[in-house]
């Protein structure tokens, strides 16, 4: 979504340049107050902290997050939210315990301070613990592509979907039936960008753009 808008924003202020980079919300929120960035993309809302260091939240989607397996992974069935739950805390292990082949499930999760990994844990684990073990490998930095590349023939791990929505090493795996793109999907949560009190006015303008029914477009392509 950050590239879709940055290339819109170029084509329509020609002359315009928009950098981005991935890193995290944590990252994204020290290198805003740090001054190293003028926007920062968040999926989580802010600290009162945060707030009182001048940072402001603009939401500006409601996006899902996809839960996945690789494709060699023989798991081609869904799941429920009770076994997303169980599988992420450990207390489900086996991918036969889900209706799959017996082998074990290998868990991959984001590091702490991931903005997915909050939201993961508000809206799936319900404020509840991470399982550990061996089959638990938690990622060095908060970055999807090394998550893709771990998950391999038995793993299962959690992303943006709109970061997953087109790879061909993964698929998506139905919650309750449903599918990300579904209005009811039960795993959504708000995006943010957050920028430091005052505006720039490149920031104002940026934020003016993805805001508008132009930027809001451009939501709808992965």
């Amino acid at each position: 979504l950050n590239k879709s808008r940055q290339e819109g924003f170029q084509k329509q202020f020609p002359g315009a340049t928009v950098t981005t980079k991935a890193g995290g919300s944590a990252k994204g929120i020290q290198d805003l107050l740090a001054g190293q960035v003028d926007i920062a993309a968040v999926s989580r809302d802010l600290t009162a902290q945060e707030q009182d260091q001048g940072l402001i939240a603009v939401p500006i989607a409601l996006d899902a997050i996809a839960i996945v397996v690789g494709n060699d992974n023989p798991f081609r069935r869904g799941l429920t939210t009770d076994q997303v739950s169980g599988i992420f805390q450990g207390q489900i292990a086996d991918w036969s315990a889900v209706g799959g082949s017996s082998g074990p499930i290998r868990v991959v999760n984001r590091p702490e301070g991931s903005g997915t990994q909050k939201a993961f844990l508000e809206l799936v684990l319900k404020g509840g613990s991470f399982g550990t073990g061996a089959n638990f490998t938690t990622l060095a930095r908060d970055a999807t592509t090394p998550m893709l590349q771990a998950l391999k023939g038995n793993g299962i791990g959690y992303a943006t979907y709109a970061q997953v929505a087109n790879q061909r090493t993964v698929r998506t795996v139905a919650i309750d039936g449903l599918t990300p793109e579904s209005q009811v999907y039960p795993f959504k949560r708000k995006l943010f960008y957050v920028y430091k009190n005052p505006p720039s006015e490149a920031v104002q303008a940026f934020l003016g753009f993805v805001t508008s029914p132009q930027g809001q477009q451009l939501l709808n392509v992965p």
